[in-house]
């Protein structure tokens, strides 16, 4: 959605969201919702930015946000606060699921003879481009219709005023036998008397106590939602990043759905990242393939003429996309021996990675923001036979690539590039305006022109045609074919966006329906079906993946690490939920048996568990946001982004220890730290799960380990909870040749002799406590979904669509001092020393907070 749409909320809600320090271009619509009145929730384990403008902040432990909507929905569900309206006409609520099986009931299971009842002039086959064999493999679904008192078939088409256009009236409370076609009865109920069910699990003190969320302030939240409208959900990357976001995403959508809170303006749950802009060039069968066309189209049948139309572009995708989430993972899919079950591949073949061969990236620090990134160089990138690197700046990534290609900036490119946002409905056509400083070219002109030095070697003139109009630097050609084929662009000319037709030289509105972009606009104004199975909101998943792993309900899970109770485990009694646990061990400590475990248990029992990894020591849950001086890793080392970018900034560098001008960080909570014999600037290491981290096979005379292990500069931070750290995501790794520098060079800057590579760490870096978790809901070959570039439907694997992704936080660490924080390792830091800092306010400071520095007198 765009964040133009933001404003329009009556209530925000930003759960692991920092709009203040992430979004800070677009931060300014914050402040107008601020202004205009609107209610502002901040649910966030530290006492963050936004939560100092909010109307209240909600304290909740880490990774339990699940835990909190679920309560939150019980609760509405409870107190009638929802709209029974809209659950009828646009949720799965209504749909009847079998007990024996746990699947949705199919029309073909109950009526004799059943035909397929969805019209073939339809929204499903005319707009959604549905085709027959998918529909024959999902099938119709049935209700109890309360006008009749009957079983009636219901289409993914029937919904919002279709259904009552059909003459049903689902009744959300049945339950009953049903005599299948077979003869068999089958016990049968509504998804919504299921989840009544489900949520006594998750009453208000239960919820309380998973979440360390007081009472009072889940409550208050309920009520506000069922009260307010509209009602926004604006979660963070953090949240999307814990290892069961799957889960917490789904319950976000929860009190929306009960509640109406979707498709209409300042309503909805919303998250953005750069990668899903992808499915803004939209192709359909109506305008041809869209950024599809640009992507793959078939080298052998490549378009010469530069005016063939792109709705014209032949397509053919001979490549198989993949995540290099396996990469991170050692290069190989998710494989446990299992006890019960034997060798187990939970990996689906959609989703099935090749062995690394060739490695060639551009505008991505790969390596360095790789999790796990020390495993991945001692282990994975010696098998890959060629790294190429491609970007504008020496990164960790390019210092152990084979070959740097180097690219211009965007103020260099001397051809147009074309983009648009995610979080904004423009249309982007530009070119730089300098002349490029260096040796240096168009990322697309680079690649082009490896492929012409392939018909130089080659004497296949393909490989030169395929890049034709890049190598003649008339990317134009390109561009105007995506224009032509997208949804969203369809009747724009390059040269009229770049001349300023419709509003400043090189941009447009990109061809939504409506502006600001709202969502699901279509699915609740004009009664079309949505991109799921059942064409409505899901709260259920029937795919046999989710059944055997116990999340076909939304559950609360606790981590497969980053948890003082039973890693993984699956907080229900419900009957309903029936895992496989596969005979692996409660006590099992390796991380794929942690990933695949599943065992449910009610939380009484829960909260009497143990993890092995916390009675170890690791008691503290490392946050990794992001930090408002850097995108990503970009930019890191730029002198003063290192010293705005933590509290160790200094240009002088008047302790010689420091990497550089500045230095990375670690925020503690000071109690925590003096418990550990730790004063604020002091050093520490920070070390995770010995058995994987910093890499498999370490040992203490490994001289990589000593370049591998996290040396930080903690600073006191009383946001922070006694049991949370937060170290800023993605500094520049310490590599070998940074720790020789600093190791050796008069100086002692962090800064390679032959690349001039500059770390912001003197050993180690954020990723030195990180692995890669292959989520197993992520790697179904069952799942049906809408395709990521096009107006269609697939089922299983597809890149940043329905795949794991390379940064679920799951970390527990523990600290142990390194160094004093005074110059040169003596004494203490002295700003410390001041009685203005955190943790260590002197008696004037202590005054000040407490407003009685001033006193003022009447006369």
């Amino acid at each position: 959605m765009d964040f133009n749409e933001l404003r329009h909320a009556r209530l925000h809600i930003q759960v692991g969201k920092n709009l203040i320090e992430n979004k800070m271009p677009e931060s300014h619509f914050f402040n107008e919702l601020m202004e205009r009145g609107a209610k502002i929730a901040v649910i966030t384990p530290e006492y963050s930015p936004p939560a100092a403008k909010a109307d209240y902040w909600m304290p909740i432990r880490p990774q339990t946000d699940a835990a909190l909507f679920l309560g939150i929905t019980r609760l509405m569900m409870d107190r009638r606060w929802y709209d029974e309206a809209f659950v009828k006409q646009f949720t799965d609520f209504p749909l009847l699921i079998r007990k024996d099986t746990l699947k949705r009931l199919r029309a073909a299971e109950v009526f004799p003879g059943y035909k397929p009842g969805l019209d073939p002039d339809g929204p499903s086959f005319k707009r959604h481009n549905l085709k027959l064999d998918q529909y024959e493999k999902l099938g119709d679904f049935v209700v109890f219709d309360r006008k009749t008192r009957k079983l009636q078939a219901i289409t993914r088409d029937q919904v919002g005023e279709r259904l009552a256009q059909a003459g049903l009236d689902p009744d959300l409370r049945w339950r009953g036998k049903v005599k299948l076609i077979d003869g068999r009865e089958v016990e049968c109920l509504t998804l919504w008397e299921a989840h009544r069910d489900h949520l006594r699990d998750y009453d208000l003190d239960t919820v309380a106590e998973i979440t360390q969320t007081p009472r009072a302030m889940i409550e208050r939240l309920a009520r506000d939602i069922a009260t307010i409208k509209p009602v926004s959900i604006h979660i963070g990357e953090g949240i999307n990043h814990w290892f069961h976001a799957t889960l917490a995403n789904r319950a976000f959508y929860l009190p929306l759905m009960l509640t109406g809170n979707i498709g209409k303006p300042g309503a909805g749950c919303h998250t953005w990242a750069g990668n899903y802009k992808a499915g803004i060039f939209q192709g359909s069968p109506w305008t041809g393939p869209g950024i599809t066309g640009w992507l793959f189209e078939d080298p052998f049948h490549a378009a010469l003429d530069p005016a063939t139309s792109g709705t014209e572009i032949k397509v053919k995708k001979y490549l198989k996309d993949e995540e290099p989430a396996y990469w991170d993972h050692g290069d190989v899919p998710l494989i446990v021996n299992t006890p019960k079950a034997g060798r187990r591949v939970f990996t689906g073949t959609t989703h099935m990675p090749t062995p690394t061969k060739v490695m060639w990236y551009n505008n991505v620090n790969i390596i360095n923001n790789a999790k796990w990134a020390y495993g991945v160089i001692k282990h994975v990138n010696p098998n890959v036979e060629l790294i190429i690197n491609q970007d504008i700046e020496m990164t960790a990534s390019a210092e152990y690539a084979d070959i740097i290609l180097p690219a211009n900036s965007w103020v260099e490119f001397e051809t147009p590039e074309l983009t648009a946002s995610c979080s904004n409905p423009f249309l982007q056509i530009w070119k730089g305006g300098i002349k490029p400083l260096f040796d240096t070219k168009d990322d697309g002109v680079i690649i082009a022109e490896v492929a012409a030095q392939l018909t130089a070697q080659t004497g296949d003139r393909r490989f030169r045609d395929y890049f034709k109009y890049l190598l003649e630097r008339r990317p134009e050609v390109y561009i105007q074919r995506i224009l032509d084929s997208s949804t969203s662009t369809v009747g724009y000319r390059v040269a009229d966006v770049v001349n300023g037709k419709y509003g400043e030289p090189g941009a447009a509105l990109m061809l939504f329906r409506t502006y600001p972009r709202i969502p699901f606009y279509e699915q609740v104004h004009d009664s079309e079906p949505f991109y799921t199975d059942t064409g409505r909101l899901n709260s259920y998943c029937d795919i046999p993946e989710a059944i055997e792993y116990g999340e076909n309900f939304i559950v609360h899970r606790e981590g497969p690490e980053a948890t003082p109770y039973l890693p993984n485990v699956i907080v229900t009694t419900n009957p309903l939920v029936r895992p496989e646990d596969y005979g692996i061990p409660l006590d099992a400590l390796h991380w794929d048996q942690r990933t695949v475990r599943n065992v449910k248990l009610a939380w009484r029992d829960v909260k009497k568990t143990k993890n092995p990894l916390w009675e170890q020591g690791y008691r503290f849950y490392l946050l990794t946001p992001k930090t408002r001086h850097r995108v990503h890793s970009s930019w890191s080392t730029v002198d003063w982004n290192m010293i705005w970018d933590s509290n160790f900034g200094d240009p002088y560098r008047l302790d010689k220890r420091a990497p550089g001008v500045g230095e990375h960080q670690l925020h503690i909570h000071p109690q925590a730290a003096r418990d550990l014999g730790i004063n604020d600037g002091d050093y520490v290491y920070v070390d995770a799960y010995a058995a994987d981290r910093p890499y498999i096979g370490w040992k203490p005379s490994d001289p990589f380990y000593r370049v591998a292990r996290c040396m930080v500069r903690v600073r006191f931070n009383p946001a922070y909870p006694y049991s949370v750290l937060m170290m800023k995501h993605a500094p520049f790794m310490a590599t070998e040749k940074s720790v020789r520098a600093h190791e050796t060079r008069p100086d002692k800057l962090a800064r390679s002799a032959d690349t001039g590579y500059q770390a912001n760490l003197r050993y180690g870096s954020q990723q030195s406590v990180t692995r890669d978790w292959l989520m197993p809901m992520h790697q179904t070959d069952t799942l049906f979904h809408k395709s990521k570039g096009t107006m269609a439907f697939i089922f299983g694997g597809e890149a940043d669509n329905h795949a794991v992704n390379t940064v679920p936080k799951e970390t527990l660490v523990k600290i142990t001092k390194a160094e004093d924080g005074g110059i040169g390792g003596k004494g203490l830091w002295e700003p410390a020393r001041t009685g203005f800092s955190p943790g260590r306010e002197g008696d004037f400071m202590k005054r000040y907070l407490a407003g009685t520095l001033v006193k003022v007198t009447k006369r």
